[in-house]
């Protein structure tokens, strides 16, 4: 753990690989560099780069700053990768509104390594929030005085999602619209798109997007919405996880919804090839054994063409660079035993 006052002043010296890749990128943005290469997730296939200017990274770090009040000596912290862009965001942040940096090594809980320090602005995905809340630390210890708690890169579970007292909010965005755009608290069904940002629904009911972020220009997401308001949509699923089966198109997140509100456990739903059905419903569950769970309510809350039609135990799941589950290369391993 070490705590940078400002990231304007002269950079320490680094004394891991992590501390190098924020060294490093710290030294890119004071130099004036123009351009950022990035690389998306690769959770829903291969990582592609993806060039980013430092315009839109400004304006990014601009709005949020803007949506949270954030003030110079705030203090935020950073326990994710400056390789991905919700890391390298933390960074810009601070530099753009001279923030106090707490450096610590990625890792499922960050803080068991900080003493009782207030902290403004973290940014955390799902799995690290888990972890957190399992342990029993006490939150308000480093955040009752918090701006705002991001939770990003990920669903977050319905069991995440309660009052805890200070700001914690779910974002929705991605490396192409240079980290979030939107934002629900935890009793909201829809996202709240942040000032300064424009929707709109493709044909396919997919999410479009224009905003300083994206230089102005419209980008299409794979995201199927509803959109509610102006500036409000519900999130129903991914386009290219939709699952066609008898005929069926079945959105596999819903699903997921469902059995992660019962079991405790990584979990997902796709389709897999069946002569009968086309594709077929299958939950995957990284378990030795399905746990046990209400039946009676999973068939009260889903259609019967969307209860899956099988459930298979991984001892793992494939994961990507980033940490998520590499659901394409979980399924194809799986067929492959089979």
């Amino acid at each position: 753990m070490r705590i940078l006052p400002s990231l304007l002043s002269e950079l320490p010296l680094a004394e891991s690989e992590f501390e190098q890749q924020v060294v490093k990128f710290c030294q890119l943005w004071r130099s004036g560099a123009k351009s950022f290469l990035f690389h998306s997730s690769g959770s829903t296939g291969n990582p592609k780069p993806i060039y980013l200017s430092r315009e839109q990274l400004y304006s990014s770090a601009k709005m949020t700053g803007e949506w949270l009040d954030l003030q110079k000596g705030d203090v935020a912290l950073l326990s994710l990768s400056p390789s991905y862009i919700a890391g390298a965001m933390v960074l810009v942040r601070a530099l753009v509104h001279d923030l106090v940096l707490v450096l610590v090594e990625p890792c499922q809980n960050p803080l068991v390594q900080i003493p009782p320090i207030s902290i403004h602005l973290a940014s955390f995905v799902p799995t690290q929030w888990s972890t957190i809340l399992d342990s029993d630390v006490d939150l308000n210890v480093y955040f009752k005085e918090a701006k705002g708690v991001l939770l990003g890169g990920a669903t977050v579970p319905d069991s995440l999602r309660r009052d805890f007292g200070f700001p914690v909010y779910e974002t929705y965005g991605m490396t192409e619209t240079v980290s979030h755009i939107a934002f629900r608290t935890w009793n909201q069904l829809e996202f709240q798109t942040l000032a300064g940002v424009q929707i709109a629904q493709s044909d396919e009911n997919c999410l479009l997007i224009c905003a300083p972020m994206t230089d102005n220009s419209w980008i299409e997401t794979r995201d199927v919405v509803e959109i509610v308001e102006p500036g409000r949509f519900k999130l129903m699923g991914r386009l290219d996880r939709i699952i066609n089966s008898g005929g069926l198109k079945i959105q596999p997140e819903k699903i997921e919804e469902v059995y992660r509100s019962l079991i405790n456990v990584p979990l997902f739903v796709a389709g897999v090839p069946d002569e009968f059905w086309g594709q077929k419903v299958v939950l995957f569950v990284e378990a030795i054994h399905m746990p046990d769970y209400d039946e009676k309510t999973i068939h009260a809350l889903l259609h019967s063409y969307e209860v899956p039609k099988q459930v298979v135990c991984l001892a793992s799941f494939i994961k990507t660079t980033s940490a998520k589950i590499d659901t394409l290369k979980t399924v194809a391993l799986y067929l492959n035993t089979i």
